[in-house]
């Protein structure tokens, strides 16, 4: 059991660093992309085609990992103003409304990983070629965004799990301070 445990916490280890590497690649390819786009554009005067389109692509597939690493990292997933107001030393109620916010999330997650998925589908069998790069197939942006919904769904069932025996500690050491 304890090497089940090892490689499942493993593989999650490196699927978050995967998508940590994968957002500071993509945020770099699109800044040096626009920093390109906007030098050629208005001082070398050289005609390349497809710059603004490439920097859009590798900005939009970063939006989507990092979408993904920002849940593992529980960053912009909850409102901390009204947490930090509502359960200001109050553990248990801190514990149930952390668990209540995931199991939100993840049953937000159930309606739109199914629409995703058509979509996915939609773009693998119909794909959509670029405008000014003819070539170019834009339907992985459309997968992209079904994978990245998938390791949010993983992220957040982890994170749930962590925060259901969270609860599970707080009200059993609430009971037994109670019985004492």
């Amino acid at each position: 059991m304890r090497q089940i445990k090892s490689a499942v916490s493993w593989i999650l280890s490196v699927i978050q660093t995967t998508e940590g590497i994968i957002g500071l690649l993509g945020v770099l390819a699109t800044t040096l992309l626009i920093f390109a786009d906007v030098l050629n554009r208005y001082w070398l005067h050289i005609e390349i085609m497809g710059i603004g389109d490439l920097a859009l692509y590798c900005f939009i597939f970063y939006m989507f990992v990092i979408a993904a690493f920002t849940t593992w990292r529980e960053g912009h997933v909850s409102v901390d103003f009204l947490r930090d107001r509502v359960t200001r030393e109050k553990p248990v109620v801190a514990a149930f409304y952390r668990v209540f916010l995931v199991v939100l999330a993840i049953v937000i997650l159930c309606f739109l990983l199914p629409e995703a998925y058509k979509f996915m589908l939609t773009a693998i069998k119909y794909p959509e070629y670029g405008t000014l790069i003819r070539w170019f197939n834009q339907s992985w942006l459309q997968i992209t965004y079904f994978v990245a919904l998938v390791f949010v769904g993983i992220h957040l069932v982890v994170i749930a799990q962590r925060d259901i025996r969270e609860l599970i500690k707080v009200i059993t050491a609430r009971s037994q301070k109670r019985g004492a």
